[in-house]
C-alpha cells in the first residue's frame, strides 16, 4: 500500500481508465439467443457462456492509495434443467486483517421468451447472499431468478482490491463452452511483470502501449479475444481439472518509478518459505514444547527405537487433538491452545507432530504443500501453499506424516495431500523439494471359491486383503456408515450379489492390512444352451467397461498411487461336466514398465483356477502415453469378457475313455 507518498501524488494523474466499448452490451439480449435450442458446436452442452467480458486495471483512491479494479460481465444460455446450476455465481472476496476486496455495481437479469416476447426478471437483493467462507475469504453468492429451459441470464459487477500485486487468473475455459471472450489487462510501465500461460488453447494476446495524453506516460495493455472455446470436460483419473484449464496469470515482479521509489514483489520459493517460517503462527510454534513434555515422556519412557517412537508420537497426537477440518500452513489459535482444547487446524496438528518428533530425538521438519483442491502453483507465492504435513528422517529413510486423518499412517497421506510435490522447511528456514507421490504399491488381493448350481446361480466364499492406500480408503468407507448400509453398497457395487456371514479383521489396527470375508450368492450367472454351460470365469469381478473413452487426452492420467489388483478364483466343475474351452493365457504390458495385465486359467483336480492380475507401477501416466493405456484397457476388458464352456460328459465318452485306458 502506498499512502501519503510521492507515488500517490504522481499516480493520481496517471490512472484514468479508458471506457472500452463492448460488442454485446449489457441488457441487450436478442430473440435469436433465447430461441437457440442447443449449442451449435456442442449439442451435449447443458449451458454455454454466450459472452464473457473482463477488464482489469489500476486506479488511484485518495483515501487508500493504489487499487486494482476488475470489471466483469457474463451472459449465459441455459438449454435445459441440467444447466440451471450455471445460473448460480459465487464470487470470492479475499481479505487480510481489516483490508479486503470490495464488490459494487452488482446487477443481474434473467430473460425468457414468453408468447414471442422477451420477459426480463431483475436480480433481487433477496437472491444475493453474503457470508464468511474462511478466515481469509468472504463470499457473495447470487442465484438468478425465474429460470426456465431456454433462459438467458446476465450479470455484471466491479471488484476493488487493495492487493495490487495479486491479479486473479484470467480463465478462458470452463466446464461449458464459451462463444466469445473479451478480456484486457492494463499495467503501468512502472510495473515489471510476467505472463504465465497454462492449458492447451492457443492463446495469442495482443499487446499495445497506451498513452496517457495528460502526462505522456505509457501503460501496457494486453488484450485477449477468443471465440468458440470448447468445454473443459471432466475425464476419469484427474485430481484437479483446474490444473489443465486454459488460463493466463499475470505476475507482478516490481514497481519502480525513477527517482522516486522501488518496491519488489517477486519471490523465489525460498523467499516464500522463509516468509511463512518467520510468521508467528509457524516457526515460533515449532519451538514450544513445555505443554506436552510430561505426558509424552510417559508414552516414550520404555521405547528407544526411533521408528517405533515415530508411530507413538503420531498416535499420541491423534488421540489428543482432533482436526477441525480447517486447512492452513500455520496455526490458527496456536499449538498450546489446540492441545488444551483438543481441537485444531492442520497447522496446529502437524506442527505439533514436528515439535514432538524433535523432542523424541528424531530429525523432523514441516513440509509445505498445496492440496489437490488448491491446484499446482505456477510460480512462487504464499497463496501457492495452503497446507502443511510433517516429515521425519530415520536411518537415511524419509517418512511423511499427517495427523489430521484418523486412518492415515506413516507414508500414507490423505488423498488431498497427494499433489505432486511439497517443500521441506529446514531449521534455518531454507527449503528443498519433496516428492509426494507414493512409491509402494497398494495391493488388493482377492480369493473367491465358488460352486456352480444347476439353476445357473453361484455360491461360495470371498476373502479380500487391502494394503496401503486401499486399506485407508476402505476404513473410511466402512467406519463412516453403519455396517448394514456399507453392505448394501457393497452388494450394489458387485452387481447385486447377496452377502452373508460378513467378517472384518484389523479395522482398528492401522498398521495391518484390512481383511474382509463373506459368503456370496448370485443368480443367473451361468447360461445353459444345448446341454453346455457358458459363463465368465471372473463372474461379477471382471472389468466390464473401459474407463478411457475419449479419442484423445491432453492431460495426464492421475491414479494417485501405484496399485495392484490380484484375483484368484477357484471354480468347482459340476459333476458330469468337462471343460470344452477356456480363454487363452494372456500377458499385456504398457511401455516403460508402467504396468501389465496377466491372465491365466487352468484345470486342476476337478476345478478351474483363474488368476487375473492388473498392475500399475506408476501413479501418473503422461498424456503422450494415453493411447497405449486406452488400448491396454480395451484388451483387458475384451479378455475378461471371454467365456468358459463346459459340456456334459456322455456315456459313450466315459466308455470310450475307459476303453482307451485299457
Amino acid at each position: 500500500m502506498f499512502k501519503h507518498s510521492m507515488i500517490i501524488v504522481f499516480l493520481v494523474f496517471l490512472v484514468h481508465p479508458e471506457i472500452q466499448s463492448q460488442e454485446l452490451k449489457f441488457g441487450k439480449v436478442t430473440k435469436i439467443e433465447l430461441e437457440e435450442k442447443t449449442y451449435p458446436k456442442d449439442s451435449s452442452a447443458n449451458a454455454a457462456y454466450l459472452y464473457r467480458y473482463r477488464n482489469s486495471y489500476y486506479e488511484y483512491n485518495s483515501h487508500v492509495g493504489l487499487e486494482l479494479i476488475t470489471e466483469i460481465q457474463e451472459r449465459i444460455k441455459i438449454y435445459n434443467k441440467d444447466g440451471f446450476k450455471y445460473a448460480t455465481k459465487i464470487i470470492n472476496l479475499y481479505k487480510s486483517g481489516n483490508t479486503d476486496v470490495e464488490i459494487s455495481g452488482l446487477k443481474g437479469y434473467s430473460y425468457a421468451l414468453i408468447d414471442g416476447e422477451i420477459v426480463e426478471t431483475k436480480l433481487d437483493k433477496s437472491s444475493i447472499f453474503k457470508s464468511e467462507y474462511s478466515k481469509n475469504v468472504n463470499q457473495v453468492k447470487l442465484t438468478m431468478p425465474n429460470l426456465k429451459e431456454g433462459s438467458v441470464v446476465e450479470y455484471k459487477y466491479r471488484l476493488k482490491s487493495p492487493f495490487i500485486q495479486s491479479i486473479s487468473e484470467f480463465r478462458f475455459q470452463e466446464e461449458i463452452p464459451i462463444r466469445k471472450v473479451e478480456a484486457s489487462m492494463r499495467i503501468f510501465d512502472y510495473f515489471k511483470f510476467n505472463q504465465r500461460h497454462k492449458g492447451f488453447l492457443n492463446i495469442k494476446p495482443v499487446t499495445t502501449s497506451v498513452l496517457n495524453n495528460t502526462l505522456n506516460v505509457n501503460a501496457v495493455r494486453t488484450e485477449f479475444n477468443l471465440n468458440d472455446i470448447p468445454a473443459l470436460k471432466e475425464e476419469p483419473f484427474v485430481t484437479n481439472i483446474d490444473n489443465y484449464r486454459s488460463a493466463v496469470k499475470f505476475e507482478i515482479e516490481s514497481l519502480e518509478i525513477p527517482g522516486s521509489t522501488f518496491k519488489n514483489f517477486s519471490k523465489s520459493w525460498d523467499d516464500v518459505v522463509k516468509s511463512i517460517y518467520n510468521s508467528s503462527s509457524f516457526g515460533a510454534e515449532l519451538k514450544k514444547k513445555k505443554y506436552f513434555e510430561d505426558e509424552l515422556d510417559v508414552e516414550l519412557a520404555t521405547i528407544s527405537d526411533q521408528r517405533k517412537r515415530l508411530d507413538i508420537v503420531l498416535n499420541f497426537v491423534r488421540k489428543k487433538v482432533k482436526w477441525n477440518e480447517y486447512m492452513g500452513v500455520g496455526c490458527d489459535e496456536g499449538v498450546k491452545v489446540a492441545y488444551k482444547e483438543k481441537l485444531g487446524n492442520s497447522g496446529d496438528i502437524n506442527l505439533m507432530i514436528v515439535a514432538m518428533l524433535k523432542y523424541a530425538g528424531i530429525k523432523a521438519y514441516p513440509v509445505l504443500i498445496s492440496t489437490r483442491d488448491n491446484g499446482i502453483p505456477l510460480f512462487p507465492t504464499i497463496q501457492g501453499f495452503n497446507y502443511v504435513i510433517a516429515s521425519a528422517k530415520i536411518n537415511d529413510k524419509e517418512y511423511l506424516i499427517d495427523g489430521t486423518d484418523p486412518y492415515s499412517t506413516v507414508n500414507i497421506l490423505p488423498l488431498r495431500a497427494l499433489n505432486w510435490w511439497g517443500r521441506m522447511v529446514s531449521d534455518s528456514g531454507s527449503s528443498t523439494m519433496v516428492e509426494l507421490a507414493p512409491k509402494k504399491k497398494s495391493v488388493d488381493l482377492s480369493m473367491l471359491n465358488v460352486t456352480l448350481n444347476d439353476d445357473g446361480s453361484i455360491e461360495g466364499n470371498y476373502k479380500q486383503r487391502y494394503t496401503q492406500y486401499n486399506a485407508m480408503l476402505f476404513r473410511k468407507a466402512y467406519n463412516h456408515s453403519t455396517e448394514d448400509t456399507f453392505l448394501e453398497e457393497l452388494e450394489k457395487e458387485n452387481d447385486d450379489i447377496e452377502i452373508s456371514n460378513y467378517e472384518i479383521k484389523y479395522n482398528e489396527d492401522l498398521l495391518k492390512p484390512i481383511v474382509q470375508s463373506y459368503d456370496i450368492f448370485k443368480e443367473d450367472v451361468v447360461d445353459q444352451v444345448d446341454g453346455k454351460l457358458y459363463f465368465s470365469p471372473l463372474f461379477y469381478k471382471s472389468v466390464s467397461e473401459n474407463p478411457f473413452k475419449s479419442e484423445e487426452r491432453e492431460f495426464p492420467v492421475e491414479f494417485g498411487y501405484p496399485w495392484e489388483d490380484k484375483l484368484v478364483i477357484k471354480i468347482k466343475i459340476p459333476e458330469g461336466y468337462q471343460v470344452e474351452s477356456i480363454p487363452e493365457t494372456t500377458m499385456i504390458a504398457l511401455p516403460e514398465q508402467m504396468g501389465n495385465f496377466k491372465y491365466n486359467i487352468s484345470e486342476q483336480q476337478g476345478s478351474l483356477v483363474v488368476n487375473s492380475e492388473i498392475s500399475l507401477n506408476v501413479s501418473l501416466v503422461p498424456a503422450q502415453e494415453y493411447q497405449f493405456l486406452k488400448e491396454f484397457y480395451n484388451l483387458l476388458v475384451q479378455k475378461q469378457s471371454e467365456k468358459v464352456v463346459l459340456s456334459k460328459i456322455t456315456k459313450n465318452g466315459i466308455e470310450d475313455s475307459a476303453a482307451g485306458s485299457r
